[in-house]
């Protein structure tokens, strides 16, 4: 896990208060299609005989980013925030429709298919929000950003995977729209530990803040993170 704090002082961050009414917990491509070993990417690389290659990353994912990502949603739905859930999901079977760039890379997840649904651990519950993305950007390929301002929002919650992929360019997109971004480090994951370190030393600071689980979690909770010993 990265050390958040040491990014702080490094970039001199800015910060800025959670408030409920105003934010949102965005969850970006937490599915079967890249985040369970038996489906999808998991289940290619197995086939391929080349699983060992994706070990740290579902490890972390199942160790980690879900058990973190699901004490995100229990503080977010208590206190009101939104959740929003990106994923990777065509409109049709074919995937006709979806980004020449997951068409190359074979990022397929059809739509009703297993791959295109969010993973049982965390799935949404009734009336929260599901963008099916065709394209790694979720700003880019979704109405996300119509909708967070539908909605009164300002601030966002930001987790998923692939780090430094698809939540990268989701943190780097919401910055300049003008939104305020926490990356949740421990909600995330990259192939590696270091692709993962990597990407938030080049967010930190500039598109977003970094904090870990327990620092969002005592902020939505009503704590002043730095004053409590979280930051």
């Amino acid at each position: 896990m990265v050390n958040s704090s040491v990014f702080d002082k490094v970039f001199n961050a800015i910060d800025f208060d959670i408030k409920p009414r105003t934010t949102a917990l965005v969850i970006v491509d937490m599915q079967y299609l890249d985040a369970h070993r038996d489906y999808g990417m998991g289940a290619k690389a197995a086939k391929e005989g080349i699983e060992s290659k994706y070990d740290y990353y579902f490890k972390r994912l199942h160790e980690v980013v879900i058990p973190n990502t699901q004490r995100l949603l229990a503080a977010c739905r208590k206190t009101g925030i939104q959740v929003i859930y990106p994923r990777i999901a065509s409109l049709v079977q074919d995937c006709r429709d979806v980004s020449v760039e997951h068409k190359r890379i074979n990022l397929l997840a059809p739509a009703n298919s297993r791959e295109s649904e969010i993973l049982d651990e965390i799935k949404p519950i009734d009336n929260e929000i599901v963008l099916s993305k065709g394209a790694s950007g979720v700003f880019n390929s979704t109405a996300i950003d119509q909708i967070l301002r539908n909605l009164g929002i300002d601030t966002l919650l930001m987790t998923g995977v692939v780090t430094n992929y698809c939540v990268e360019t989701a943190v780097r997109d919401a910055g300049d729209r003008g939104f305020n971004v926490v990356l949740v480090d421990d909600a995330c994951a990259a192939m590696s530990e270091e692709h993962h370190r990597f990407a938030l030393e080049i967010l930190s600071g500039i598109y977003c803040v970094v904090k870990d689980t327990n620092q969002v979690v005592h902020e939505i909770q009503g704590g002043d993170a730095k004053k409590d010993g979280y930051g």
